[in-house]
């Protein structure tokens, strides 16, 4: 196994948003030519602790934390590979709660996501991507995102994303 870190804490949306997020990356891989993958908000990336040691505090941290519903503040992009086209939700207690739970527990503050944000799309920011944002801006205005499951995920930076898999969920406390 290799030494380099293998794994990411993720926020998945629920089966209903999961769906209809899924098509629009799958349609923005397409017509993009960019790389596909699953939708969600990442905790933490590049994480060195293993599933197992992952796991009791994140089933633990699951259990307390209850459904999110997140308002999109904007659909954005940046020059970043993976921010290049994203969802950017306002600053959330929640998200700043799993976050330092998160850091707590790998006792790093490397692969913190930094900010709320959901990606459509990865890539080398160009035009199309601008045309995209644009087109796409109006299909998020005043939508919440409900999040309803952490994640332990074999991805990072390390990882291929055409080989990133989740490995495990873990529901999230009653709304």
């Amino acid at each position: 196994m290799s030494d380099r870190p293998q794994y990411s804490i993720w926020l998945l949306p629920r089966a209903d948003h999961e769906v209809a997020l899924a098509a629009i990356v799958r349609r923005l891989s397409t017509e993009l030519d960019g790389p596909l993958f699953a939708p969600h908000v990442t905790i933490q990336g590049d994480v060195a602790l293993s599933p197992e040691q992952l796991r009791p505090t994140l089933a633990h941290l699951a259990a307390q934390t209850p459904v999110q519903h997140w308002p999109v503040a904007l659909l954005d992009g940046t020059p970043h590979f993976f921010r290049c086209l994203f969802l950017r939700f306002e600053a959330h207690q929640g998200f700043e709660e799993m976050q330092a739970a998160a850091q707590t527990m790998t006792g790093t503050a490397d692969g913190l996501s930094p900010f709320p944000h959901l990606s459509l799309a990865y890539g080398d920011a160009h035009e199309a991507y601008a045309r995209q944002r644009q087109l796409l801006a109006s299909d998020y205005a005043e939508q919440t995102i409900v999040f309803d499951r952490l994640a332990i995920c074999h991805s990072s930076s390390h990882v291929p994303i055409a080989e990133w898999v989740v490995l495990e969920q873990l529901p999230l406390a009653h709304e």
